[in-house]
């Protein structure tokens, strides 16, 4: 019986050198996953009532210099609920969009074209709006 002690080194370090590139490929995979960047938050037009609206930050994302236009049944209206024509819209203010959730996508790009603001924010209606625009429609 010869046994050939060459042949047990070479697998003992082949085997080292798997380990090593095995080691390498997973600290490359984890350094790989910390760099992800955090989703950012949606924006999101949300009703306030009339004891929050006089509070700071009573709608998120919103300010009081943002221009909130609201599309509903095919018309557009300002945050009082007053309908309003969008070529008479400043262009140089943030406008933000707020449609329905269920608006169909052609009736929303043909509602985003209708304005040539600079800053246009698309944006969907919460539940509280939508209830409110039911209630006010005729």
């Amino acid at each position: 019986m010869h046994h050939n002690h060459s042949e047990n080194a070479m697998t003992e370090i082949a085997l080292a050198l798997a380990m090593g590139f095995f080691s390498l490929m997973v600290l490359t995979l984890v350094s790989m996953g910390s760099g992800i960047a955090p989703e950012q938050e949606a924006v999101t037009a949300r009703m306030a009532s009339p004891v929050e609206s006089s509070q700071a930050g009573a709608i998120s994302k919103i300010t009081d210099n943002d221009l909130l236009v609201i599309y509903h049944a095919g018309q557009l209206f300002n945050r009082d609920l007053v309908p309003i024509v969008p070529a008479h819209l400043d262009p140089d203010r943030r406008t933000v969009l707020a449609l329905p959730p269920d608006l169909p996508f052609a009736e929303a790009m043909q509602t985003r074209g209708r304005f040539n603001s600079a800053d246009l924010i698309v944006t969907t209606l919460d539940e509280r709006w939508l209830t409110t625009l039911e209630e006010n429609q005729p």
